[in-house]
């Protein structure tokens, strides 16, 4: 979110300097609204976070970021409590994200969550395979790789494997250096195929065209904890990943501590194991998967 410009930019005289310069310490210290909604998310607090990013929109009703961002916490509260319980947060979702393509129709990242909103929401409740569509159309538009993907999305939802393998496979011939198709295509193949082997291929093949795609580390790491399957690999991508700081919509920092956790698990080391999965729960005391595993370890 770009900053106003600051009124008294112009103003020269000496005797400022210390003043803005203790202003400058305050406002450092002092998260924004979004910052504090993101926080929250980041630790589980859907509650905190939906209180701080509605204030934040009442401040700031054109801030497509803080729309899209307070989209995700109304989608964090409907994970914690169930479809039944969020029901009334349906709406919610669809409207902020909606909110923030009107407000920004290049913020691809909002359409594609669009895309999933559209696909996974019942016709009564607002979902549209059409919408889903249109949104998948206007997002190869602006950026191909991630619309390849909206599409693959849609395809996969509506059980047609052949065309989402297809979208994900012309991303990566369109742009064969990226390494987002790669790694898009083998979360595809880890998530709906359940196809372990052909994962791994695209997560390292992520790292061959770009080394510091730290997203692929996590990805191989969770893929063999899930397939149990290249443990060693497993754990050093993910001993990697934890000493990251993600950037936005990047795996967040528990969820790779609790993958860590089970990598260690399934390597017989329990000490190491306990200590990533209390890691976990220190930075997002709501994954229930790290406290769950906690209770198997003596």
């Amino acid at each position: 979110m770009r900053k106003p410009r600051d009124a008294r930019s112009h103003l020269r005289p000496v005797f400022l300097v210390a003043f803005l310069t203790i202003a400058a310490t305050v406002d450092a210290a002092e998260p924004t609204l979004i910052d504090q909604g993101r926080a929250a998310l980041a630790r589980g607090d859907a509650d905190a976070a939906i209180a701080a990013l509605e204030k934040a929109a009442a401040q700031d009703p054109k801030s497509a970021a803080v729309q899209y961002s307070l989209g995700n916490a109304y989608g964090a509260k409907v994970q914690q409590v169930g479809m039944m319980g969020g029901m009334a947060y349906a709406p919610k979702i669809r409207g902020a994200y909606e909110s923030a393509v009107a407000l920004d129709p290049k913020y691809v990242e909002a359409r594609f969550a669009l895309v999933q909103v559209y696909v996974l929401t019942p016709p009564m409740m607002g979902g549209s395979e059409e919408k889903a569509l249109e949104q998948a159309k206007a997002i190869k538009a602006i950026y191909p790789v991630l619309g390849h993907r909206a599409y693959g999305v849609v395809y996969a939802q509506q059980r047609k494997p052949d065309l989402a393998r297809k979208e994900y496979l012309d991303a990566i011939q369109e742009q064969p250096a990226s390494a987002k198709a790669r790694s898009f295509y083998g979360q595809y193949l880890l998530n709906a195929e359940k196809d372990t082997r052909g994962a791994i291929e695209q997560f390292e093949g992520a790292l061959k065209v770009d080394s510091t795609y730290m997203a692929a580390f996590y990805h191989l790491g969770r893929t063999a904890a899930l397939g149990d399957t290249n443990l060693v690999r497993g754990q050093t991508s993910l001993e990697k990943y934890v000493r990251y700081t993600p950037k936005e919509n990047e795996p967040p920092l528990a969820n790779a501590n609790y993958w860590l956790g089970a990598v260690y698990e399934k390597e017989g080391k329990k000490a190491e194991a306990k200590q990533s999965y209390e890691a976990a729960l220190k930075l997002n005391p709501t994954l229930k998967d790290a406290s769950e595993a906690l209770k198997r370890l003596p």
